[in-house]
């Protein structure tokens, strides 16, 4: 979204994933940061862990990293023709291939491809309409997945895929609920989209100064349905931020008020009915809005980090009380396993430590 656009501005959960048969399922435990990926003239907002080796991240500048072997070494890549864009969100299917999304204001909005690792990318979507821009993006597999637009004149713009990207097609509006005045997302860490397997998808909006929303599909787009959530949207800087989603059932909303930086908002809402409806949840100690946020799978509870430019949290809890990792600057976060997990933002990428009494 627009609003958060100017780079100056910019600066100033799945349930517990089941585990192997026999493999113990862990919690966070005393966290810290470790930076893994330093470099001060890079910012990243968007992350995707594919595993517990392999991690993709995508930011300003055109750049994208990628590491294979858990952190310990990273290849850097800046995709052609897109050195004036910000990219803001990447979704990934291994080492090889790869998808990522720049915002802003018409052609500007754009996707792109790698199938080999980054050495090479294709683009794959150029947005042609000036009235639309484009916030994240989600995938159900390597051929099928959507993105999501702000509103114009009372409609969102949802495009899907179904060849892996070779096309992509505008979801008849008539299907989708209708936007209020200024309704759209906050292309924050990549996370207003999410997706979940059988055709399960989601996205959560903000800033239209009246409801927050969730519109959910459960058969790959062809139909969608509305649920107004807790989570306070009066002002064009306020609304959700960021979706995350334990399961087909369970899911979490995160918020608040960018602009409001020492304030602490109701700023977590959950559902357990797969979105249908929703309530408020504890609030996540980080000031303004929470950025992005992860699910952590292996856990035994339901657990989340939320991660935001006035620092990070987690819940053990499925959000109903948190605890402060630390002030850390992070944007956007992604876990596949309580000891793999990563967030990025101005200046580099971070993977989370545990200090368990048993290590």
């Amino acid at each position: 979204m627009h609003r958060l656009l100017p780079l100056a501005l910019l600066i100033g959960i799945v349930l517990a994933g089941c585990a192997a048969p026999g493999e113990p399922k862990l919690s966070i435990e005393s966290p810290t940061w470790e930076r893994q990926y330093d470099d001060s003239t890079s910012f990243f907002i968007g992350i995707h862990a594919v595993d517990e080796n392999i991690v993709w991240a995508a930011g300003s500048a055109g750049r994208v990293v990628r590491s294979i072997d858990g952190g310990a070494s990273w290849k850097t890549m800046f995709v052609p023709g897109a050195d004036s864009v910000q990219f803001r969100d990447v979704h990934a299917f291994g080492p090889d291939v790869a998808f990522t999304l720049s915002i802003g204001n018409g052609t500007d909005s754009r996707i792109y491809k790698t199938v080999d690792g980054g050495d090479n990318w294709a683009l794959s979507f150029q947005n042609e309409d000036d009235n639309a821009f484009f916030d994240c993006f989600s995938f159900w597999d390597e051929e099928r997945g959507f993105a999501f637009s702000d509103s114009y004149e009372g409609e969102f713009t949802l495009i899907q895929t179904s060849d892996g990207g070779t096309s992509w097609s505008r979801i008849d509006p008539a299907i989708v609920p209708d936007a209020r005045d200024g309704e759209g997302a906050f292309a924050a860490s990549g996370t207003c989209v999410m997706t979940k397997p059988g055709g399960l998808g989601w996205f959560a909006t903000g800033a239209s100064a009246q409801d927050t929303r969730v519109i959910r599909t459960t058969d790959y787009g062809r139909s969608w349905a509305e649920a107004i959530t807790p989570i306070a949207s009066k002002t064009g800087a306020e609304g959700i931020s960021t979706l995350t989603v334990f399961d087909e059932y369970n899911l979490a909303v995160l918020g608040g008020d960018y602009t409001q930086r020492d304030s602490i908002f109701n700023n977590v809402a959950v559902s357990s009915d797969g979105g249908n409806s929703w309530e408020l949840a504890g609030r996540a100690p980080i000031g303004g809005a929470v950025y992005g946020s992860s699910a952590v799978p292996n856990t035994p509870t339901k657990t989340i980090v939320g991660v935001a430019p006035t620092g990070n949290a987690y819940s053990t809890d499925g959000g109903q009380t948190w605890s402060r990792i630390s002030d850390d600057n992070f944007w956007t976060v992604s876990f596949v396993h309580p000891d793999a997990g990563w967030a990025a933002g101005p200046g580099g990428v971070s993977r989370l430590i545990n200090h368990r009494n048993d290590q």
